[in-house]
């Protein structure tokens, strides 16, 4: 027992040890470039500080409504279903779980991203070479990234029926993150001090680095209380907290705190097929001029009692860009000219995205479904993925 107990404390140590030295993804971007001569500089930094804020902003977010819905009869004494369909999965529908209900889900989610506005992300490079100081002078460098950035996402969620009205609700995401980058520089000119460049041909330098990393992504506290119905039309107000519990260097959280309101909205038509809408904005605590509107727009159709078939139209618009233009522009050669132009061709301005969702729902035991869905990049704006991200998971109400 005291060999097993020895073993345990140093095989702790040992593991916290290279924790602690450890160089976190957004490192490992950071100081690709001097495997090929190149220094950190501040616009490096700055590039690899926003993709990894974008990378995890970049990863979808299953709702909380619950596919069995209900309210308590005190005549019969008995529960009653409220829902008339099996619901959305990326939408919030205003119905509410029920007083003293219990909904658990746990989703997977694989996330590749592959392309910045349009490009494939295995091709960055600017349109001219940069510009970089040297003991003789300086030299104009061809510079080309190739990055690969996929995300592993399981996310357990437990829902509360406080009230007949009331929903809270816990969402602890766990982010497996990978990363690989390679950088080829090739000096194309070189000049002395008085600037004036001459073509040159020299080999390419080529370096590269990879690594991954396992941990709590951003957990997400939700509450959504239902408005009393209007005739045809159901509503509710939600509100939505993000703790920043996900490490931002590592592309599994945004580092800042975010309140997010929102405001679902739905009708029943035909006893089978609901429409909805949500409209919100998520309020960024540290820096509210990167808050961001979110909105969408969907319908869910219960093909059967125990199929349900769902299709949304998913929006965010950035209020402001994520990073200001001076800090990822960096010296290039232009005509033998000295110019300002973002680093790698990025351009870190205010950005719309638009993502197509489709997914299904099936009831295999009571109140037991599982689901499977699809979203499909609909612009080039940011970091996007430009084929499909699945996702699929299992949830029962109690």
């Amino acid at each position: 027992m005291r060999r097993v107990a020895v073993f345990t404390v140093v095989t702790i140590a040992l593991v916290w040890a290279d924790r602690v030295h450890a160089r976190s993804l957004e490192q490992k971007l950071k100081d690709v470039s001097q495997q090929v001569g190149i220094q950190s500089q501040s616009a490096f930094d700055t590039l690899a500080e926003n993709i990894a804020d974008t990378a995890a902003r970049a990863v979808p977010l299953i709702s909380s409504s619950a596919g069995f819905t209900y309210r308590y009869n005190p005549t019969t004494e008995v529960f009653e279903r409220t829902s008339q369909t099996l619901g959305p999965l990326f939408l919030e529908r205003p119905d509410t779980l029920g007083a003293g209900k219990f909904n658990v889900s746990v989703s997977f989610q694989y996330v590749e991203l592959n392309e910045f506005d349009g490009t494939s992300l295995t091709n960055l490079h600017g349109a001219d070479p940069i510009k970089i100081a040297t003991a003789s002078g300086f030299q104009a460098t061809r510079l080309r990234y190739s990055l690969g950035l996929q995300s592993y996402v399981t996310g357990l969620s437990v829902t509360y029926g406080v009230t007949d009205d009331l929903d809270v609700n816990l969402y602890v995401p766990i982010v497996v993150s990978d990363l690989r980058v390679g950088v080829h520089a090739q000096t194309v000119a070189t000049a002395g001090p008085d600037q004036v460049f001459t073509q040159v041909s020299e080999a390419e330098r080529t370096g590269h680095d990879s690594g991954s990393s396992v941990g709590v992504g951003d957990i997400l506290l939700r509450a959504k209380y239902q408005l009393p119905r209007w005739e045809w039309l159901r509503s509710a107000l939600g509100m939505q907290l993000r703790l920043p519990s996900g490490s931002r260097a590592d592309f599994q959280g945004t580092g800042d705190v975010e309140l997010s309101p929102f405001l679902y909205l739905s009708t029943i038509l035909w006893d089978r097929v609901e429409p909805h809408m949500n409209l919100g904005i998520d309020f960024n605590g540290s820096k509210v001029s990167r808050s961001t509107a979110r909105y969408g727009a969907g319908v869910d159709v219960d093909v059967t009692p125990t199929v349900n078939l769902n299709l949304a139209y998913l929006g965010r618009s950035q209020l402001e860009p994520s990073a200001d233009p001076k800090d990822t522009e960096f010296q290039h050669v232009h005509n033998g000219q000295t110019v300002r132009e973002p680093l790698l061709g990025l351009d870190f301005g205010r950005k719309d995205t638009s993502d197509l969702s489709f997914g299904i729902r099936v009831v295999v035991w009571r109140n037991v479904m599982l689901f499977a869905n699809g979203i499909y990049a609909l612009n080039d704006d940011g970091l996007r993925n430009d084929t499909i991200i699945p996702a699929g998971g299992v949830e029962g109400t109690f």
